[in-house]
């Protein structure tokens, strides 16, 4: 086992202005030269996209506040996660994503998307995802066609100063919270731009996901019943803790392991907004059963690691463990990447109601006693991250995460995955989308602008200036390097 890391291209803050805002430049160096040997499969590696209806009544915005900056419960909490000011250009984002790996296409035999392609486990959201990767025309939006119900509008939704309106103020108000204080500026018209309809190229190549938490559960956590079914297509939002409710019962609606609930009341307070059966939620045989695919000289197996029973941590089950050892025994004789959502230290949810879940050290074991597999690719804790699995003869595989595209830094990576005299190495280098670094409040008439602007929105995210967006840039050793490792067919002669 080694690792080489090699010179990038970085895409970096500037120093923050008076205000606590910071742009982004780009500091060059020159790309070290390819790896020499025999190119087995060259793929993009996405996680994480979180394409998202924000206007869904459905959604727990008003939970999101518990973990701000000034809240006596952020430490108790953590990040909730529940509402991001860029939130409404998801869609903008993963089609600006789309154009850089096409501009890859020719060198790129496939992408692997490893979960979360959705935030909130509804119909319309995976509408749009599927247009954007498969190509087509997607209207953003939800509810009353002719004016957005986000919780930052100003037009749309009641005043509440805990969010970003990016119109600025409404009926005589002070500004918001996120703009007094850490220094979000005025985009006035960017509200409705994210609402216009955006034409997507479609991926040039075979693209592959795997479910994550978001596509199955609300906000990731919570499994659908008939009540909150009916709550997706309703014309109610909820908006507040019900009377007497203690903030502490945020942990109930965010919990990482099962069971997890939804907790309103009747009581609960709620503003009105239009209804929309497209926001239905998805059935579980709606998401992608688990898969094989060879692409080039590696077998790529998907793992489902989304326990349908409730939390954001996962397992496997019983069944998909088997289905999964079997899949392996017959793949004794190809280089395997596994592929899952949730990566191995997220494998911490038991709760079940029926079979067994099973956890990180089995699932693990099980890779161990399989030489042929040489690498997990996840996703889930939107973050660059690799880890070294190994076995008693110190070979082993590379578990590899990647950031998402809602947070900072907005990364996809390409892998390419090489035979090289007895070894085998895997080449990551990290993919930004296309939209330009720069951004401008006047570039609201195409995707690109839009998703310039997201871009710099989750580098200011005003929950995440604690040190948490190094975090999810990674170390060196898990951006721009080649990660080495034994050749696990040499001796077979392949």
């Amino acid at each position: 086992m080694n690792v080489t890391i090699e010179p990038e291209a970085r895409i970096a803050f500037a120093a923050p202005d008076e205000r606590g805002w910071s742009e982004l430049t780009v500091t060059r160096q020159d790309l070290a030269e390819s790896v020499p040997g025999e190119v087995l499969a060259r793929v993009v590696h996405v996680s994480d996209t979180h394409v998202c209806d924000a206007e869904s009544p459905a959604r727990l915005e008003y939970l999101d506040r518990l973990s701000d900056p000034d809240s006596i419960y952020r430490l108790r909490l953590g990040e909730v996660g529940t509402y991001r000011p860029q939130e409404i250009l998801t869609v903008q984002v993963l089609t600006s994503l789309v154009e850089a790996i096409n501009a890859h296409a020719a060198d790129v035999d496939a992408v692997i998307v490893t979960g979360d392609l959705i935030d909130n486990a509804q119909a319309n959201e995976q509408s749009w995802c599927a247009q954007v990767l498969n190509g087509g025309r997607i209207e953003p939006w939800s509810g009353d066609p002719q004016v957005s119900q986000w919780v930052g509008s100003s037009e749309g939704h009641p005043w509440d100063a805990r969010y970003w309106h990016p119109d600025g103020p409404a009926g005589g108000a002070g500004p918001d919270m996120p703009t007094s204080r850490f220094g979000y500026p005025l985009i006035p018209g960017l509200v409705e731009a994210a609402r216009r309809p955006v034409v997507s190229p479609g991926v040039s190549v075979p693209w592959y996901a795997v479910p994550g938490n978001h596509d199955a559960l609300l906000q990731g956590t919570v499994a659908p019943d008939p009540e909150l079914r009916s709550l997706a297509v309703g014309d109610r939002r909820v908006v507040g803790l019900p009377p007497g409710g203690t903030p502490l019962l945020t942990l109930e609606g965010v919990a990482p392991l099962g069971p997890a609930r939804y907790v309103h009341t009747p009581a609960s307070p709620t503003v009105p907004i239009a209804a929309d059966e497209r926001r239905r939620l998805l059935e579980r045989e709606e998401l992608n059963s688990p898969w094989v695919r060879d692409v080039g000289g590696v077998r790529f197996i998907a793992m489902d690691t989304v326990n349908p029973y409730g939390g954001w941590q996962g397992s496997i089950g019983a069944a998909h463990l088997a289905w999964l050892r079997d899949v392996l025994e017959q793949s004794a004789d190809r280089y395997v990447i596994v592929t899952s959502h949730h990566p191995s230290w997220c494998l911490t949810n038991a709760y079940t109601r029926d079979e067994p879940r099973h956890l990180a050290a089995e699932v693990v074991h099980l890779l161990l006693d399989h030489p042929q597999v040489i690498a997990w690719f996840s996703g889930h804790v939107h973050a660059h991250a690799s880890l070294w699995h190994e076995r008693a003869d110190r070979s082993g595989f590379w578990e590899i995460t990647t950031a998402s595209m809602i947070d900072w830094p907005q990364q996809a990576r390409v892998v390419e995955i090489i035979r090289a005299d007895g070894a085998i190495a895997m080449r990551s280098t990290l993919l930004d989308h296309a939209a330009p670094v720069s951004w401008s409040a006047d570039g609201l008439d195409d995707h690109g602008g839009l998703a310039s602007i997201s871009r710099v929105l989750s580098a200011n995210d005003y929950h995440d200036r604690d040190g948490i967006q190094a975090v999810r840039e990674g170390l060196p050793d898990a951006r721009n390097t080649v990660w080495w490792q034994p050749d696990p067919l040499a001796s077979a002669g392949r």
